[in-house]
Protein backbone atom coordinates (compact mmCIF):
# COMPACT_ATOMS: atom_id res chain seq x y z
CA UNK A 1 0.00 0.00 0.00
CA UNK A 2 1.10 3.77 -0.55
CA UNK A 3 0.33 5.85 2.50
CA UNK A 4 -0.38 9.59 2.56
CA UNK A 5 2.79 11.95 1.88
CA UNK A 6 3.08 14.71 4.45
CA UNK A 7 3.62 17.91 3.28
CA UNK A 8 6.25 20.52 4.50
CA UNK A 9 8.28 21.75 3.32
CA UNK A 10 28.34 6.52 -2.87
CA UNK A 11 35.33 -3.21 -8.28
CA UNK A 12 37.29 -1.31 -5.42
CA UNK A 13 40.93 -2.06 -5.42
CA UNK A 14 42.98 -2.74 -2.77
CA UNK A 15 46.74 -1.59 -2.15
CA UNK A 16 49.08 -3.69 -1.05
CA UNK A 17 50.49 -3.69 2.43
CA UNK A 18 53.62 -1.41 1.03
CA UNK A 19 51.82 0.57 -0.44
CA UNK A 20 49.81 1.42 2.56
CA UNK A 21 52.90 2.09 4.82
CA UNK A 22 54.33 3.99 2.49
CA UNK A 23 51.26 6.42 2.22
CA UNK A 24 51.45 6.47 6.01
CA UNK A 25 54.92 6.92 5.90
CA UNK A 26 54.14 10.18 3.94
CA UNK A 27 51.51 11.93 4.83
CA UNK A 28 52.51 15.12 5.82
CA UNK A 29 56.10 14.67 4.68
CA UNK A 30 58.51 17.56 3.50
CA UNK A 31 59.65 18.75 0.54
CA UNK A 32 63.27 17.96 0.25
CA UNK A 33 65.49 15.43 -1.18
CA UNK A 34 64.74 12.18 1.34
CA UNK A 35 60.71 13.34 1.41
CA UNK A 36 58.81 13.92 -2.12
CA UNK A 37 56.15 16.17 -2.65
CA UNK A 38 52.60 14.72 -2.10
CA UNK A 39 50.94 13.44 -5.71
CA UNK A 40 54.82 13.33 -6.99
CA UNK A 41 57.30 10.35 -8.93
CA UNK A 42 55.78 7.86 -11.32
CA UNK A 43 52.33 6.64 -11.25
CA UNK A 44 52.00 3.20 -10.71
CA UNK A 45 49.36 0.37 -9.54
CA UNK A 46 49.59 1.10 -6.40
CA UNK A 47 50.29 4.83 -6.22
CA UNK A 48 48.26 7.69 -7.72
CA UNK A 49 50.18 11.23 -8.51
CA UNK A 50 48.76 14.38 -9.05
CA UNK A 51 49.04 15.19 -12.74
CA UNK A 52 52.55 14.44 -13.96
CA UNK A 53 54.13 13.88 -10.54
CA UNK A 54 56.99 15.89 -11.55
CA UNK A 55 57.88 17.20 -8.27
CA UNK A 56 58.30 20.50 -9.59
CA UNK A 57 55.90 23.87 -9.23
CA UNK A 58 54.14 25.31 -12.23
CA UNK A 59 55.39 28.55 -13.01
CA UNK A 60 53.47 29.10 -16.65
CA UNK A 61 50.48 31.08 -17.52
CA UNK A 62 47.28 29.41 -15.26
CA UNK A 63 44.06 27.69 -16.75
CA UNK A 64 41.18 29.17 -15.05
CA UNK A 65 38.63 26.85 -13.59
CA UNK A 66 35.84 27.73 -11.85
CA UNK A 67 33.14 26.26 -9.83
CA UNK A 68 30.01 27.49 -7.43
CA UNK A 69 29.16 25.65 -3.95
CA UNK A 70 25.50 26.23 -2.02
CA UNK A 71 26.02 27.50 1.65
CA UNK A 72 23.13 28.18 3.36
CA UNK A 73 21.85 27.63 7.16
CA UNK A 74 22.43 23.56 7.34
CA UNK A 75 24.14 22.71 4.29
CA UNK A 76 27.37 23.61 3.55
CA UNK A 77 28.59 22.39 0.11
CA UNK A 78 32.11 24.49 0.22
CA UNK A 79 34.05 20.98 1.03
CA UNK A 80 33.59 19.78 -2.28
CA UNK A 81 35.66 22.53 -3.73
CA UNK A 82 37.70 23.39 -1.16
CA UNK A 83 38.87 19.32 -1.92
CA UNK A 84 39.09 20.05 -5.63
CA UNK A 85 41.16 23.37 -5.00
CA UNK A 86 43.88 21.04 -3.12
CA UNK A 87 43.85 18.84 -5.82
CA UNK A 88 44.93 21.42 -8.32
CA UNK A 89 47.06 22.62 -5.75
CA UNK A 90 48.61 19.54 -5.97
CA UNK A 91 48.72 19.23 -9.45
CA UNK A 92 50.34 22.56 -9.60
CA UNK A 93 53.23 21.44 -7.40
CA UNK A 94 53.44 18.88 -9.85
CA UNK A 95 54.46 20.31 -12.66
CA UNK A 96 50.94 21.52 -13.79
CA UNK A 97 49.36 21.06 -16.91
CA UNK A 98 52.40 21.13 -19.10
CA UNK A 99 53.99 23.70 -16.73
CA UNK A 100 50.63 25.82 -16.49
CA UNK A 101 49.04 25.70 -12.54
CA UNK A 102 45.26 26.07 -12.87
CA UNK A 103 43.83 28.81 -11.08
CA UNK A 104 40.36 27.75 -9.60
CA UNK A 105 38.04 30.57 -9.07
CA UNK A 106 35.34 29.73 -6.12
CA UNK A 107 31.92 31.38 -5.25
CA UNK A 108 29.13 30.52 -2.77
CA UNK A 109 25.55 30.89 -3.18
CA UNK A 110 22.85 31.05 -1.42
CA UNK A 111 20.09 28.75 -2.89
CA UNK A 112 19.12 32.56 -5.08
CA UNK A 113 18.27 31.56 -8.67
CA UNK A 114 19.18 35.28 -9.84
CA UNK A 115 22.54 34.99 -7.47
CA UNK A 116 23.00 31.22 -9.48
CA UNK A 117 22.48 32.81 -12.84
CA UNK A 118 24.69 36.02 -12.26
CA UNK A 119 27.54 33.97 -10.81
CA UNK A 120 27.77 31.14 -13.61
CA UNK A 121 27.80 34.41 -16.30
CA UNK A 122 30.45 35.72 -14.12
CA UNK A 123 33.06 32.56 -14.82
CA UNK A 124 32.29 32.41 -18.18
CA UNK A 125 31.99 35.53 -19.36
CA UNK A 126 34.12 37.55 -16.82
CA UNK A 127 36.33 35.49 -15.52
CA UNK A 128 37.16 33.62 -18.43
CA UNK A 129 37.71 30.18 -17.65
CA UNK A 130 37.93 27.55 -19.61
CA UNK A 131 35.80 25.05 -17.75
CA UNK A 132 33.16 25.01 -14.75
CA UNK A 133 33.77 22.22 -11.83
CA UNK A 134 32.63 21.16 -8.46
CA UNK A 135 29.47 22.85 -8.57
CA UNK A 136 27.65 21.74 -5.89
CA UNK A 137 23.79 22.79 -4.83
CA UNK A 138 20.04 22.42 -4.31
CA UNK A 139 19.36 24.63 -7.27
CA UNK A 140 21.77 25.51 -9.63
CA UNK A 141 21.80 22.84 -11.74
CA UNK A 142 18.16 23.59 -13.05
CA UNK A 143 19.06 27.38 -12.75
CA UNK A 144 21.99 27.47 -15.10
CA UNK A 145 21.62 24.11 -17.32
CA UNK A 146 20.72 25.71 -20.36
CA UNK A 147 22.66 28.82 -19.94
CA UNK A 148 25.67 26.13 -19.95
CA UNK A 149 24.29 24.27 -23.11
CA UNK A 150 24.40 27.63 -25.08
CA UNK A 151 28.11 28.36 -24.49
CA UNK A 152 29.38 24.61 -25.11
CA UNK A 153 29.80 23.79 -20.67
CA UNK A 154 29.71 20.42 -19.05
CA UNK A 155 29.61 20.73 -15.55
CA UNK A 156 32.14 17.93 -13.23
CA UNK A 157 30.04 18.32 -10.63
CA UNK A 158 28.22 16.78 -8.09
CA UNK A 159 24.77 16.74 -8.48
CA UNK A 160 21.56 17.21 -5.99
CA UNK A 161 18.69 18.22 -7.81
CA UNK A 162 17.03 16.36 -10.81
CA UNK A 163 18.59 18.49 -13.82
CA UNK A 164 22.00 17.49 -12.37
CA UNK A 165 21.37 13.94 -14.09
CA UNK A 166 18.70 14.38 -16.52
CA UNK A 167 20.14 17.63 -18.64
CA UNK A 168 23.63 17.74 -21.27
CA UNK A 169 25.18 20.12 -19.32
CA UNK A 170 26.45 17.67 -16.25
CA UNK A 171 28.36 15.00 -15.55
CA UNK A 172 28.40 14.03 -11.87
CA UNK A 173 30.73 12.33 -10.05
CA UNK A 174 28.36 11.17 -7.49
CA UNK A 175 24.93 9.86 -8.02
CA UNK A 176 22.53 12.40 -6.21
CA UNK A 177 20.09 12.18 -3.11
CA UNK A 178 17.25 9.98 -5.34
CA UNK A 179 19.61 7.21 -6.12
CA UNK A 180 21.86 7.33 -3.02
CA UNK A 181 18.13 6.84 -1.44
CA UNK A 182 17.37 4.13 -3.91
CA UNK A 183 20.83 2.53 -2.58
CA UNK A 184 19.86 2.90 0.89
CA UNK A 185 16.19 1.80 0.59
CA UNK A 186 17.26 -1.51 -1.37
CA UNK A 187 19.49 -2.13 2.07
CA UNK A 188 16.90 -1.56 3.86
CA UNK A 189 14.61 -4.16 2.23
CA UNK A 190 17.12 -6.81 1.90
CA UNK A 191 17.45 -6.29 6.09
CA UNK A 192 13.68 -7.13 6.24
CA UNK A 193 11.88 -3.57 7.08
CA UNK A 194 8.12 -4.02 6.65
CA UNK A 195 7.60 -0.08 6.85
CA UNK A 196 9.37 2.55 5.86
CA UNK A 197 10.05 6.43 6.60
CA UNK A 198 11.49 8.85 4.38
CA UNK A 199 12.83 12.24 5.17
CA UNK A 200 14.99 14.62 3.10
CA UNK A 201 15.05 18.57 2.83
CA UNK A 202 11.97 20.20 1.48
CA UNK A 203 13.40 21.60 -1.50
CA UNK A 204 14.82 18.50 -2.96
CA UNK A 205 12.29 15.80 -1.39
CA UNK A 206 9.81 15.14 -4.31
CA UNK A 207 13.12 14.11 -6.19
CA UNK A 208 15.07 12.72 -3.95
CA UNK A 209 12.27 11.12 -1.84
CA UNK A 210 10.60 9.92 -4.81
CA UNK A 211 13.19 7.31 -5.89
CA UNK A 212 12.88 5.35 -2.08
CA UNK A 213 9.13 5.30 -2.48
CA UNK A 214 9.35 3.21 -6.09
CA UNK A 215 11.81 1.23 -3.81
CA UNK A 216 9.16 0.67 -1.18
CA UNK A 217 6.44 0.78 -3.52
CA UNK A 218 7.56 -2.33 -5.96
CA UNK A 219 8.50 -4.39 -2.76
CA UNK A 220 5.56 -3.91 -1.08
CA UNK A 221 6.46 -2.17 2.07
CA UNK A 222 4.12 0.45 3.40
CA UNK A 223 5.69 3.71 3.23
CA UNK A 224 5.77 8.04 4.38
CA UNK A 225 7.48 11.19 3.50
CA UNK A 226 8.59 13.18 5.61
CA UNK A 227 9.95 17.14 3.78
CA UNK A 228 11.97 18.43 6.25
CA UNK A 229 12.56 22.82 6.46
CA UNK A 230 15.80 23.17 7.01
CA UNK A 231 17.38 24.86 9.85
CA UNK A 232 15.79 21.99 11.47
CA UNK A 233 14.53 23.39 14.68
CA UNK A 234 12.29 20.45 16.21
CA UNK A 235 14.39 17.08 15.34
CA UNK A 236 12.35 14.71 18.19
CA UNK A 237 9.05 15.74 17.18
CA UNK A 238 9.49 15.01 13.13
CA UNK A 239 11.50 11.61 14.67
CA UNK A 240 8.77 10.52 17.11
CA UNK A 241 6.11 10.70 14.28
CA UNK A 242 8.31 8.72 11.90
CA UNK A 243 9.01 5.93 14.30
CA UNK A 244 5.58 6.16 15.09
CA UNK A 245 5.24 5.14 11.14
CA UNK A 246 7.90 2.89 10.69
CA UNK A 247 7.07 0.89 14.11
CA UNK A 248 9.62 -0.97 15.84
CA UNK A 249 11.67 -3.15 13.26
CA UNK A 250 11.28 -0.78 10.64
CA UNK A 251 13.07 1.14 8.67
CA UNK A 252 13.98 5.21 8.91
CA UNK A 253 15.68 6.65 6.22
CA UNK A 254 17.53 9.91 6.72
CA UNK A 255 18.79 12.34 3.65
CA UNK A 256 20.80 14.98 5.46
CA UNK A 257 24.46 16.28 5.68
CA UNK A 258 26.53 16.18 8.71
CA UNK A 259 25.29 19.86 9.01
CA UNK A 260 21.37 18.56 10.01
CA UNK A 261 21.75 14.65 10.70
CA UNK A 262 23.03 14.78 14.10
CA UNK A 263 20.06 16.74 14.96
CA UNK A 264 18.04 13.82 14.50
CA UNK A 265 20.90 10.86 15.20
CA UNK A 266 20.90 13.05 19.13
CA UNK A 267 17.41 12.80 18.92
CA UNK A 268 17.33 9.40 18.76
CA UNK A 269 19.28 8.65 21.24
CA UNK A 270 17.55 10.53 24.07
CA UNK A 271 14.39 8.76 23.17
CA UNK A 272 15.65 5.91 23.09
CA UNK A 273 14.84 4.49 19.44
CA UNK A 274 18.27 3.64 18.09
CA UNK A 275 17.84 -0.21 18.69
CA UNK A 276 14.52 -0.17 17.57
CA UNK A 277 14.71 0.31 13.89
CA UNK A 278 16.67 -0.03 11.10
CA UNK A 279 18.63 3.51 10.30
CA UNK A 280 19.18 4.26 6.57
CA UNK A 281 20.95 7.09 4.93
CA UNK A 282 22.14 8.48 1.70
CA UNK A 283 26.17 9.12 1.31
CA UNK A 284 26.90 12.30 3.48
CA UNK A 285 27.31 11.28 6.90
CA UNK A 286 29.87 8.04 5.59
CA UNK A 287 32.63 9.61 6.99
CA UNK A 288 34.69 8.43 10.54
CA UNK A 289 34.24 12.50 12.31
CA UNK A 290 30.06 11.35 12.42
CA UNK A 291 31.12 7.52 13.01
CA UNK A 292 32.87 9.12 16.31
CA UNK A 293 30.55 10.83 17.47
CA UNK A 294 27.69 8.24 17.36
CA UNK A 295 29.13 4.87 18.76
CA UNK A 296 25.74 4.43 19.64
CA UNK A 297 24.66 3.97 16.37
CA UNK A 298 26.89 0.72 15.83
CA UNK A 299 25.78 -2.17 13.42
CA UNK A 300 22.40 0.03 13.37
CA UNK A 301 22.90 1.71 10.16
CA UNK A 302 22.79 1.13 6.30
CA UNK A 303 24.29 3.90 4.88
CA UNK A 304 24.53 4.01 1.02
CA UNK A 305 28.07 4.89 0.02
CA UNK A 306 28.14 6.13 -3.28
CA UNK A 307 31.75 5.56 -3.16
CA UNK A 308 34.15 3.39 -1.78
CA UNK A 309 35.08 3.17 2.02
CA UNK A 310 36.90 6.64 3.09
CA UNK A 311 40.32 4.58 4.20
CA UNK A 312 43.52 4.88 2.69
CA UNK A 313 44.09 1.37 2.29
CA UNK A 314 41.19 1.10 -0.24
CA UNK A 315 43.61 2.27 -3.01
CA UNK A 316 46.12 4.33 -4.41
CA UNK A 317 43.44 7.66 -5.13
CA UNK A 318 42.12 7.49 -1.95
CA UNK A 319 45.38 6.48 -0.68
CA UNK A 320 46.33 10.05 -2.25
CA UNK A 321 43.21 12.17 -1.25
CA UNK A 322 44.50 11.39 2.42
CA UNK A 323 47.53 13.12 1.86
CA UNK A 324 46.12 16.10 0.06
CA UNK A 325 43.62 16.64 2.51
CA UNK A 326 46.59 16.57 5.35
CA UNK A 327 49.17 18.97 3.37
CA UNK A 328 46.56 21.53 1.77
CA UNK A 329 43.61 21.94 3.97
CA UNK A 330 41.87 21.07 7.45
CA UNK A 331 39.59 19.22 6.45
CA UNK A 332 38.77 15.40 7.54
CA UNK A 333 38.39 12.66 5.63
CA UNK A 334 34.84 12.37 3.90
CA UNK A 335 32.40 11.26 1.37
CA UNK A 336 32.27 15.08 0.49
CA UNK A 337 36.39 15.10 0.06
CA UNK A 338 35.99 12.45 -2.22
CA UNK A 339 33.57 13.88 -4.44
CA UNK A 340 35.95 16.91 -4.72
CA UNK A 341 39.25 14.74 -5.44
CA UNK A 342 37.41 13.01 -8.23
CA UNK A 343 36.28 16.59 -9.45
CA UNK A 344 39.62 17.39 -9.36
CA UNK A 345 41.21 14.23 -10.53
CA UNK A 346 39.09 13.90 -13.78
CA UNK A 347 39.13 17.16 -14.97
CA UNK A 348 43.07 17.58 -14.61
CA UNK A 349 42.98 14.31 -17.20
CA UNK A 350 40.30 16.03 -19.49
CA UNK A 351 43.03 18.97 -19.64
CA UNK A 352 46.24 16.62 -19.66
CA UNK A 353 44.71 14.85 -22.39
CA UNK A 354 44.38 18.13 -24.62
CA UNK A 355 46.57 18.79 -27.94
CA UNK A 356 46.91 22.33 -28.73
CA UNK A 357 45.36 25.38 -27.39
CA UNK A 358 43.72 25.08 -24.29
CA UNK A 359 39.78 26.79 -24.68
CA UNK A 360 36.68 26.51 -23.36
CA UNK A 361 35.95 24.89 -26.76
CA UNK A 362 38.66 22.18 -26.12
CA UNK A 363 38.66 21.84 -22.42
CA UNK A 364 34.72 20.89 -22.71
CA UNK A 365 35.13 18.63 -26.02
CA UNK A 366 37.89 16.74 -23.54
CA UNK A 367 35.67 16.08 -20.71
CA UNK A 368 32.65 14.61 -23.25
CA UNK A 369 35.38 12.21 -24.56
CA UNK A 370 36.30 10.70 -21.39
CA UNK A 371 35.67 7.48 -20.93
CA UNK A 372 36.49 4.25 -18.82
CA UNK A 373 38.37 6.87 -16.20
CA UNK A 374 39.72 4.44 -13.41
CA UNK A 375 39.45 5.16 -9.59
CA UNK A 376 39.30 3.42 -6.31
CA UNK A 377 36.78 5.35 -5.35
CA UNK A 378 33.93 4.36 -7.95
CA UNK A 379 32.63 0.68 -8.29
CA UNK A 380 32.63 1.17 -12.43
CA UNK A 381 35.10 3.75 -14.31
CA UNK A 382 34.11 7.40 -14.87
CA UNK A 383 33.02 8.87 -18.04
CA UNK A 384 31.40 11.71 -19.84
CA UNK A 385 30.10 11.34 -23.33
CA UNK A 386 28.15 13.09 -25.48
CA UNK A 387 24.78 12.02 -23.98
CA UNK A 388 21.41 13.88 -23.25
CA UNK A 389 22.19 13.34 -19.82
CA UNK A 390 24.44 11.63 -17.59
CA UNK A 391 24.51 9.00 -14.55
CA UNK A 392 28.06 7.61 -14.99
CA UNK A 393 27.66 6.74 -11.20
CA UNK A 394 25.08 4.05 -10.73
CA UNK A 395 26.86 1.39 -8.99
CA UNK A 396 27.57 1.50 -5.17
CA UNK A 397 27.97 0.05 -1.39
CA UNK A 398 26.67 -0.20 2.25
CA UNK A 399 28.37 1.33 5.14
CA UNK A 400 28.05 1.14 9.01
CA UNK A 401 30.20 2.99 11.91
CA UNK A 402 32.22 0.66 14.27
CA UNK A 403 34.36 1.72 16.97
CA UNK A 404 34.75 5.20 15.28
CA UNK A 405 35.50 3.73 11.53
CA UNK A 406 33.29 3.39 8.88
CA UNK A 407 32.99 0.02 7.59
CA UNK A 408 31.16 -2.34 4.32
CA UNK A 409 28.56 -3.73 4.95
CA UNK A 410 27.68 -4.81 1.49
CA UNK A 411 30.20 -4.71 -1.56
CA UNK A 412 29.27 -2.93 -4.81
CA UNK A 413 25.90 -3.53 -6.11
CA UNK A 414 23.89 -1.89 -9.02
CA UNK A 415 20.85 1.12 -8.44
CA UNK A 416 18.02 -0.43 -9.05
CA UNK A 417 16.63 1.05 -12.35
CA UNK A 418 13.19 2.47 -10.85
CA UNK A 419 13.69 5.15 -13.30
CA UNK A 420 13.77 4.51 -17.19
CA UNK A 421 17.21 6.67 -16.87
CA UNK A 422 18.94 4.44 -15.27
CA UNK A 423 18.60 1.44 -17.36
CA UNK A 424 18.84 3.82 -20.47
CA UNK A 425 22.49 4.92 -18.78
CA UNK A 426 23.07 0.99 -18.57
CA UNK A 427 22.70 0.60 -22.40
CA UNK A 428 24.62 3.43 -23.04
CA UNK A 429 27.46 2.13 -21.25
CA UNK A 430 27.36 -1.27 -22.96
CA UNK A 431 26.54 0.35 -26.86
CA UNK A 432 29.42 2.70 -26.48
CA UNK A 433 31.91 1.07 -24.30
CA UNK A 434 32.24 4.24 -21.44
CA UNK A 435 33.12 2.20 -18.33
CA UNK A 436 34.15 -1.09 -19.40
CA UNK A 437 30.63 -2.08 -19.92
Amino acid sequence: MRSTKIKVGVACAAASLLAVLVTAASIGARTDVTAPTVGSGPASATKSVCGKGTGKKATGTPIKLGGINMLIPGVDFTTISKVANAYYRCVNDNGGINGRPIKYIQYTEQLNPAQEAALARKLIEQDKVVGVVGNTSFAECGTNWKYYQRKGFIVIGAGVQAECFSTPSFVEVNMGPRYSNVGAAQALGRAGIKKLSIASPDTISAYADGGPALVAQKAGIPYKIFPTHLPVTDATSQLIQMYQFAGDGGGILIDFTPDTAPAFMKAAIAQGIVDKVKWGSSTPIANTFMAGQFPQFDGHLWINSEFSNVDPSVGPDTALMFQILKKYTKIAPQAFAQMGFMAGKFSTAALMSITGAITPKSYNAAVRNLKNQKTDMLCKPFYGGTLPYHIPNNWDITVDYKKGAVVVKEKCFAIAAVDKSIAQTRVWEKKFKLNGG
